[in-house]
Formats: structure tokens, sequence, C-alpha cells
């Protein structure tokens, strides 16, 4: 099992090396006012990082709020 889990590692790995060597193209960002040049691969990278924070934060608000630990103010 150990060396069917490494296999599939370095198989997404090696994907993963494919996908930044030819994605090097430098592409154009715009949010907002604000204007920025990388590589298209960082940009992937950068956005999936996104992803993942975001989604964790969302998880543990969801976890919490099915437990009731979120405390409402009234006013």
């Amino acid at each position: 099992m150990d060396k069917l889990l490494l296999a599939v590692k370095l198989i997404i790995t090696a994907l993963v090396l494919i996908l930044i060597m030819q994605n090097i193209a430098m592409v154009e960002v715009r949010f907002l006012t604000w204007s920025l040049s990388m590589p298209l691969a960082l940009l992937l990278i950068v956005i999936y990082l996104l992803g993942m924070v975001s989604g964790k934060g969302l998880m543990g608000l969801i976890r919490r709020l099915r437990r009731g630990d979120v405390k409402t103010t009234r006013r």
C-alpha cells in the first residue's frame, strides 16, 4: 500500500511539473485598478493556494455553525 501511495504522489508531482513547464508564458492579470504580469503557472499556483485557504476557512465556519459554537450578538 505504501508503494502505491508513493507511486501516486510521484505521478501527481510529475503532472504538476509538466503543467508548470508548459505554462511559463506571461499573462496580465487585472483586478480593479491593479495590473500585474506573471507566468501563467505561478498564477495557477496562487489561485490554487487561495482556494485551499478560503475552503478551509469556510469548512471551519460550517463546522462551528453545526456545533453551535458561533455566538451571535443581538442589539
